[in-house]
């Protein structure tokens, strides 16, 4: 059961079978609820994601009907005008619907009529969950149906009811101006729209707008010298499109259809929005081997769909030494080219996190992952809480333990011996004070707090030491690692 918290309360949003079976109804409150059946299993509803997986399930209607839009809180409206004959008939299609429907594991009541208005109230409130009516019956199946059915506010379906009319039936026929002067025009126009007495439009849902490209061959072709001619083709047109749109790819689908009706498919992501097609097409044409043993009797039809666009500036590339330069400074081709060759995981690049710990102050992620602006400077001045003390910019994945004599307990140590080489301590700076965090240190991890030191031995080199732990404090000797090392 899903409730939702209203001014009066919680109310219950939705309920299964079994709740159902017991009494209860949407709209009715929880506290009455529990009152009749204290073991109730409850959880909020999230009206939010209710929405977005409505508008998803208008879009997939499209598949029977190019004109469809969510009807919220809880269904779907599709004008099946002239395209019923494509399923074989109106009956024919409601059954795949809800076949369909069924098997995404969704309870559907499906309703035909010739009106919007009347659709909506023989899905909701006729008792069968499977109904065709012709203009002819319409009247006859909506005179039953409570007022409720007539899409208007519950002030006004209360209204009606104090007076006895409970029914569309009670509606019907009854002079009209004293329920306009009294209910308002509303209540008219809803009924004279449900029994097809006045139109209503109908404001499709827009599908989100697909950039592609596509081409067939007269012949099956199976070379990979030939799907790398229609590739250069479709990439061209592609990027042709998306300037125009100002858009930039970055994630686009090769689809190559065999003549068998399977298709083979070639998924493609770029670190940067891009429509640079000589560079989509190298990046495709190396994706090739894949497809090379699945090609069957050759491929009739292929299509190159950008499935993820971002806004792309326009960006001059061919006049003089700077815009050369600029071009050859682009990093992104060749990130592109690395992903493709070794996997998303395997490319990755540094960003921020906001950790005191160096070992956690940045984190790899895939460069496929969109990049955001980040002020390095400002993050090391965070970390550091102020302090000029500068870090290593290689570090060590493990800090690596060394021994060392330090002539005061708390001060830097005057000599240490890295890897068998000792090194004598000509100067030194610190120290920089990090303490655990103790919220995320998992079970055996050090919970001690550390003292780095910027260390400068004989022979110019520099080094980033921390003392692991306090003398004053820790009962166990504090021991030193090297962590990282300066350029």
């Amino acid at each position: 059961m899903l409730v939702t918290t209203t001014d009066n309360g919680q109310r219950i949003t939705a309920l299964n079978q079994a709740a159902g079976a017991l009494g209860f109804s949407p709209g009715m409150a929880l506290a009455d609820a529990r009152a009749i059946h204290p073991a109730l299993q409850v959880a909020h509803a999230d009206l939010q994601g209710d929405e977005r997986a409505l508008i998803r399930l208008a879009l997939w209607c499209q598949c029977f009907s190019p004109l469809t839009r969510p009807d919220f809180p809880d269904g779907v409206s599709l004008d099946i005008a002239g395209c019923a004959h494509l399923f074989g008939g109106e009956s024919a299609l409601m059954e795949m619907l809800a076949s369909k429907l069924g098997r995404f594991g969704l309870t559907a009541r499906l309703a035909l009529a010739p009106t919007i208005g009347g659709a909506w109230a023989l899905a909701r409130h006729a008792p069968d969950d499977r109904l065709a009516v012709t203009r002819s019956a319409l009247a006859g199946h909506m005179a039953p149906l409570p007022v409720c059915a007539l899409r208007l506010e519950e002030g006004t379906v209360k209204a009606f009811e104090k007076l006895g009319l409970k029914r569309v039936g009670d509606l019907i026929g009854k002079p009209r101006a004293p329920l306009a002067s009294r209910f308002g025009p509303l209540a008219l126009r809803r009924l004279d729209e449900a029994l097809g007495h006045e139109e209503e439009s109908f404001r499709p849902l827009n599908p989100p707008h697909l950039h592609a490209a596509q081409c067939r061959f007269a012949e099956p072709i199976v070379t990979q010298e030939a799907i790398g001619i229609a590739i250069g083709r479709l990439t061209r047109d592609l990027c042709a499109l998306l300037e125009k749109a100002g858009k930039g790819a970055r994630r686009v689908e090769l689809r190559l259809f065999r003549v068998d009706g399977w298709f083979e498919a070639l998924p493609l992501a770029t670190s940067t929005p891009t429509r640079d097609a000589a560079h989509l097409a190298r990046l495709l044409g190396e994706r090739l081997d894949r497809i090379e043993d699945r090609a069957g009797f050759g491929f009739e039809a292929a299509s190159l769909t950008a499935l993820s666009v971002e806004t792309l500036a326009m960006r001059q590339e061919d006049l003089g030494d700077d815009a050369m330069t600029m071009r050859d400074g682009d990093i992104a081709p060749l990130l592109d080219r690395l992903v493709n060759r070794f996997g998303a995981r395997n490319v990755t690049r540094a960003e921020p996190h906001a950790s005191f710990l160096p070992e956690r102050a940045a984190r790899a992620v895939s460069v496929l992952k969109p990049a955001q602006s980040h002020d390095w400077q400002a993050h090391a001045r965070c970390i550091q809480d102020g302090a000029a003390f500068a870090r290593p910019l290689f570090l060590f994945a493990v800090p690596e333990p060394v021994t060392t004599l330090a002539g005061v307990p708390d001060g830097p140590p005057t000599r240490f011996e890295w890897r068998r080489v000792a090194h004598l301590v000509t100067h030194a700076e610190g120290p920089e004070r990090i303490a655990p965090e103790w919220w995320r240190a998992p079970l055996g991890a050090s919970r001690k707090t550390r003292d780095y030191f910027r260390i400068e031995d004989e022979a110019g080199r520099r080094f980033w030491l921390f003392r692991d732990g306090l003398y004053e404090r820790d009962e166990e000797t504090p021991r030193w690692f090297i962590h990282g090392v300066f350029a």
